[in-house]
């Protein structure tokens, strides 16, 4: 699934839950997953509105679905009656850098107002004091990944949302493991072993810890080595860090 290990979610699960899909000129392909934070914006990766030059995707090669659970067939859309949202603007944090993934975020804002329904509600972002809690507080937490991503390394995405629940790490571990320098503006997830991760596809989504009666996102998916690589946990953008960033964006 996006989750590699993970099971599938029951509709309406996830009501905040985004796909975004890139129209390109021969096909349109399901592109990466977001997550509503208001009614007009929804949040995402920014390496997800980056073509293979690194410049920013046109507003109109993207649309966004919300409410939807099974994204290959419209059979079951009598049931959560998703919605389409065509792009007015994609804004990619202007510090984003494709090596190392740093400052991995983006707002796309929708061409309009979101009504809420029971399928379709934003999720709820840290609060300041969430955020000034010291950096390893969420250490032990196993918070929960959705997408619609592959099911294993090199596979096709999943129809269906999944999800996996994976215990967070110490950002000093996750930084022996990697390359490259895992800072405080990161998160990282996963089991030691192996075997359940995000994958492919589900780029973009959200990380999720349940936290005095709702569910809050504390990260969205990244990078990481492969898929459920024994040793490799999972790399997410720790969004805490960039609460700053996304409410003077969303206004």
């Amino acid at each position: 699934f996006r989750v590699v290990g993970g099971e599938e979610s029951r509709r309406g699960q996830w009501p905040w839950m985004a796909a975004i899909w890139l129209h390109g000129p021969k096909k349109t392909e399901f592109w990466c997953g977001g997550s509503l934070v208001s009614r007009q914006y929804v949040l995402t990766a920014a390496h997800c509105t980056k073509d293979s030059r690194g410049k920013t995707f046109d507003p109109q090669q993207f649309s966004v679905r919300l409410g939807d659970h099974n994204i290959f067939s419209e059979s079951d859309d009598f049931i959560s009656s998703p919605q389409t949202y065509r792009v007015t603007e994609i804004r990619p944090h202007p510090d984003f850098k494709s090596h190392g993934f740093y400052n991995d975020v983006a707002l796309i804002r929708l061409d309009q107002p979101v009504d809420f329904t029971e399928y379709i509600v934003p999720v709820c972002l840290p609060s300041e004091e969430f955020s000034r809690q010291p950096l390893d507080h969420l250490v032990g937490q196993t918070p929960s990944v959705i997408g619609w991503g592959s099911t294993f390394y090199g596979g096709h995405e999943s129809a269906s949302l999944r999800e996996a629940k994976l215990p967070v790490w110490k950002n000093s571990d996750c930084d022996d493991a990697y390359f490259q320098p895992i800072t405080n503006i990161f998160l990282c997830a996963g089991f030691v072993e192996g075997g359940r991760d995000a994958c492919q596809g589900d780029s973009g989504g959200p990380l999720l810890l349940y936290t005095e009666g709702r569910w809050v996102q504390i990260g969205l998916v990244s990078f990481g080595n492969r898929c459920a690589e024994p040793g490799y946990p999972g790399v997410y953008t720790r969004i805490s860090h960039f609460m700053p960033w996304i409410k003077n964006n969303i206004r």
